[in-house]
C-alpha cells in the first residue's frame, strides 16, 4: 500500500483529513465506497462492469438455491401429490402449530375475523382464551395471510406459504454473497460462500425438512441485517450510504426480532460484538450509537406489536443496549492517550459496567412488572453448566432435548470434508492474532504522533474486526446447543469465504516473498477458484444423486388418527397428549388442545408437567381428577412415549418420575427418590380395566397410538 502515499503527490495524513467525521477523524487509507474500485480509488468502466456481473451472479444464485431447496422438499415428501392432510402432518411439531394460523386466517370468512379469532383464541389452551399475537410470533403468518387472500392467487394456500419461505432463502444465500463479497474484495468469494452453505447443508439448514420453523423467517433476515452492518462499518462510506445502510439494518432488525422468540439472544450477542468493537477503537461512538438505538427500536416496536410482550420488556437484549448507550454518553470521542496499560484496566471495567448495568435493568424490570416467563431460561442455563440440576422437570426436559445437547464432533469432520471448516480456522485464527497485534500497536501509540509506516489492515476494515467477534460469540453460542449450529456455521461459511480469500491478505504475502503485484494481486481470486474446484469435486456429485432420490410422505398410523378424530369427535372437543402430537391436532382437525410446543409461558409449563402425569406412575383416579381441572376430553397416549428406548434418565417417563419423586425404570434408589407400586398409568390402562373402567373408555387404536375418551 506505499504506493498509494504518491499518488498525485499527495501526502497520506493530508488526504485522511478530508475523511468524513462520521468516521471519527481515523488516520487510514482511504477505502472506496465501491465493492471493487480501481487503482485510483474510485469507480472505473471496469469496476462497474465488475460489480455488475456480481450483482447478476448473486441475483442467480439466489434464485437458483430457492428453486433446489423446493425441488428438495418435492422429492422428499412427494408433496403435490399427497393429499392435504399428509402436507399438513408434514409440519411436525411446533412447525404444525405455525401453520395452523395462517390456515385459520385465510379460511375464516374474512381477514378481520380470522385476526380476531386469532386475538381471542380458545382452543389453543382449552379453558384459556389467549391473544395469539402477543403469545406467539406469527405475524409473518398474518402478513402471508393477507397477500394471499388479496392478490389473485392462482395456486393453494399451502404452496404461497412455503414458496415465500424458500423465496426469503434465496435471499438469504444472496445476504452471504454480499458479505463475503465486500469482506474480500471478489465476488467468487461470494460465489464459495454460497457453495459452502449448500454443499454443506446438513449442517448449515433444516429448512428442506422444517419449513415453517421460525428461523426459517428470521435468519434470511439475519444474515441480511449482518451484510448492511457490513458496509456500514465500512470507512469513509458516504452519509448518504450510511444513511441508506441504517434503513436497511432498522428493516431487517425489526423484521428479524418480529418473526422469532429467540432473536433477543441473538441480539445480545450482536449487541456484545457492537460494545467490543466500539470499545477496542475501531468504530466511532456515533455508529455504535446508532446500531443500539437500532436494536432498542425494534425490540420495543415488537414488544408493542405484542401487547406489551413480557419476555422483549425484561430480555437482557433491550437491557444491554440501554446499558451500552447510557455508558457511552460517559465517554469522549476519539482515543485517550493513556499507556497501555490504563487502557485495559479501562477496557475491563467498561465491560464489568455494562453487564452489571444491563443485569440490574433486566432485574428491576422483572421485580417491577412481576414476569416470570422467562425462568425455565436461565434454570436451562445453570443446568446446563452443571449448577442446580436436580430434578426440576423444565430444566431435565431442555438437557434431555438433542437440540440443546453439545455440539457433537462428527460435524466438524463434514465441515472439513466441506471444505469450510479448515479455512474458517484458519481465517479466524489469523484475524485474531492480527487483531491482537493491532490493538497493542494502536495502545501504544499516540494520537498526536503521526506514523510514517504502512496503516495496519483492520483499522482500514473495522467490519472485519466486528465479524470475528460477532463470529466468536456464535460459535460459542453453538458449542453450547446444537439448536444455534445453523446459526454458526452460515456465518462461518461468509467469514471463511470472506477472510481466507481476502486480496488485500493474498497480495501483501505474496508481494513481500518477491512475486510480481500484477499476479499477486489475483491470487484472492485464484484462492476462490480453487477451493470451489475442491468443494464441487467433493460435494457436487452426491448433491446431485440427492435430487435424484424421490421419496414420498408415509405416516398412516398419524393419518388414521387424524382422520378417525375429525369424524368422530364432536368440534368443540379437548385433547392432551404430547406437546408435538398436539400441534398437529390442532392444525389437522381444529379441535381444542390443553397443551402445545411454545413452552414460553409459566402456565402452560405447569399444565403441561399436570397432564403429562398421564406417562407417570399414578393412580387413575388422580390422573382422571387432573385432566379433568383442565377440561380434557380425550387423551392420546403414544407407544413411543410409553415404551421409549431413549437413554436412561432422558425418557420422559423417566424425568417425570425424578420429578415425583419416583425411582425410575431401570434406576437405583438415591436420596429424595423412593420405590412405588403403582404402575405406569400409559401401561396399565392397557390391561386394568378394573380400576380404569370407571373412568376411561378406550375408542381408538392402532399401532402407535391409543385414544381414550374420559367418562
Amino acid at each position: 500500500m506505499s504506493e498509494l502515499r504518491k499518488r498525485k503527490g499527495v501526502p497520506l495524513r493530508d488526504r485522511n483529513r478530508n475523511s468524513s467525521h462520521a468516521n471519527g477523524g481515523s488516520k487510514s487509507v482511504r477505502v472506496a465506497a465501491k465493492l471493487v474500485p480501481d487503482e485510483n480509488g474510485g469507480p472505473s468502466w471496469t469496476s462497474c462492469g465488475n460489480f455488475l456481473l456480481g450483482s447478476v451472479i448473486a441475483l442467480i444464485v439466489g434464485t437458483k438455491y430457492a428453486l433446489y431447496v423446493r425441488e428438495l422438499h418435492e422429492n422428499d415428501m412427494w408433496f403435490s401429490n399427497i393429499g392435504q392432510l399428509e402436507r399438513e402432518i408434514s409440519f411436525r411439531t411446533e412447525s404444525g402449530l405455525y401453520f395452523s394460523y395462517y390456515k385459520q386466517i385465510v379460511l375464516a370468512p374474512s381477514f378481520f375475523q380470522g385476526i380476531h379469532d386469532v386475538m381471542h383464541d380458545n382452543r389453543t389452551e382449552h379453558l384459556r382464551t389467549i391473544n395469539i399475537l402477543e403469545r406467539f410470533n406469527i405475524y409473518q403468518e398474518v402478513i402471508l395471510a393477507a397477500l394471499y387472500r388479496i392478490l389473485p392467487m392462482q395456486m393453494e394456500y399451502v404452496y404461497f406459504y412455503i414458496d415465500t419461505i424458500f423465496a426469503l432463502h434465496g435471499m438469504y444465500m444472496m445476504a452471504l454473497f454480499a458479505s463475503s463479497w465486500m469482506l474480500s474484495g471478489s465476488w467468487l468469494a461470494g460465489l464459495l460462500s454460497a457453495s459452502f452453505y449448500i454443499f454443506n447443508r446438513a449442517d448449515t439448514t433444516r429448512i428442506s425438512f422444517t419449513i415453517p420453523l421460525r428461523e426459517s423467517f428470521g435468519f434470511p433476515f439475519l444474515f441480511s441485517q449482518i451484510a448492511f452492518i457490513n458496509y456500514f462499518l465500512k470507512k469513509d462510506v458516504s452519509s448518504l450510504a450510511q444513511r441508506l445502510c441504517l434503513a436497511g439494518i432498522a428493516i431487517c432488525t425489526f423484521f428479524f426480532t418480529l418473526v422469532w422468540q429467540f432473536a433477543q439472544f441473538i441480539l445480545l450477542l450482536e449487541s456484545m460484538a457492537f460494545f467490543g468493537t466500539y470499545s477496542l477503537g475501531f468504530i466511532s461512538k456515533h455508529k455504535a450509537r446508532c446500531l443500539y438505538l437500532i436494536v432498542i427500536g425494534s425490540l420495543l416496536s415488537v414488544c408493542i406489536l405484542q401487547f406489551i410482550n413480557d419476555m422483549i420488556l425484561c430480555s437482557l437484549a433491550l437491557s444491554f443496549a440501554v446499558a451500552a448507550v447510557i455508558l457511552m454518553t460517559f465517554h469522549g470521542e476519539g482515543n485517550s492517550n493513556d499507556n497501555p496499560f490504563l487502557r485495559v484496566f479501562k477496557l475491563v471495567l467498561n465491560t464489568i459496567a455494562v453487564l452489571l448495568l444491563a443485569g440490574v435493568i433486566s432485574f428491576l424490570v422483572k421485580v417491577v412488572l412481576q414476569i416470570e416467563s422467562d425462568e425455565h431460561i436461565f434454570k436451562f442455563l445453570k443446568s446446563k453448566f452443571g449448577y442446580g440440576v436436580g430434578r426440576d422437570f423444565d430444566s431435565l426436559l431442555y438437557l434431555c432435548e438433542g437440540a440443546f445437547k453439545f455440539l457433537p464432533t462428527d460435524s466438524y469432520s463434514r465441515l472439513t470434508t466441506g471444505v469450510v471448516f479448515p479455512c474458517y480456522v484458519v481465517s479466524i485464527v489469523a484475524i485474531l492474532f492480527v487483531l491482537a497485534y493491532t490493538v497493542f500497536v494502536n495502545w501504544r501509540k499516540r494520537d498526536d504522533i503521526t506514523e510514517d509506516a504502512d496503516p495496519l489492515f483492520l483499522n482500514s476494515h473495522p467490519e472485519v474486526v466486528y465479524q470475528v467477534i460477532q463470529s466468536v460469540f456464535f460459535g460459542a453460542l453453538a458449542l453450547t446447543a446444537l439448536r444455534f449450529k445453523f446459526l454458526w456455521t452460515p456465518h462461518m461459511c461468509l467469514f471463511a469465504a470472506g477472510i481466507f480469500c481476502n486480496q488485500y491478505f493474498w497480495k501483501t504475502a505474496l508481494t513481500k516473498i518477491g512475486l510480481k503485484e500484477v499476479w499477486a494481486k489475483f491470487t484472492g481470486h485464484i484462492v476462490a477458484a480453487f477451493l470451489l474446484a475442491i468443494l464441487l469435486f467433493n460435494r457436487l456429485p452426491r448433491a446431485l444423486d440427492e435430487l435424484k432420490e424421490l421419496r414420498e410422505f408415509y405416516d398412516p398410523d398419524t393419518v388414521e388418527l387424524m382422520k378417525w378424530i375429525n369424524q368422530n369427535t364432536p368440534p368443540e372437543a379437548s385433547f392432551t397428549g404430547s406437546m408435538q402430537l398436539l400441534a398437529g391436532v390442532k392444525l389437522c382437525t381444529d379441535r381444542h388442545i390443553t397443551n402445545h410446543p411454545h413452552y414460553e409461558n409459566k402456565f402452560l409449563r405447569e399444565r403441561t408437567k399436570q397432564v403429562y402425569q398421564i406417562y407417570a406412575k399414578r393412580p387413575p383416579r388422580e390422573v382422571y381428577e387432573i385432566l379433568r381441572q383442565h377440561g380434557t376430553d380425550y387423551i392420546i397416549l403414544e407407544n413411543s412415549i410409553c415404551l421409549s428406548r431413549q437413554s436412561l434418565g432422558c425418557r420422559l417417563i423417566d424425568l417425570l418420575d425424578l420429578d415425583n419423586g419416583h425411582v425410575i425404570d431401570g434406576g437405583q434408589l438415591e436420596e429424595g427418590l423412593q420405590f412405588t407400586n403403582i404402575p405406569r398409568f400409559c401401561k396399565a390402562i392397557k390391561i386394568d380395566s378394573k380400576n380404569f373402567s370407571p373412568y376411561f373408555k378406550k375408542v381408538f387404536e392402532n399401532r402407535t397410538f391409543y385414544l381414550y375418551k374420559l367418562l
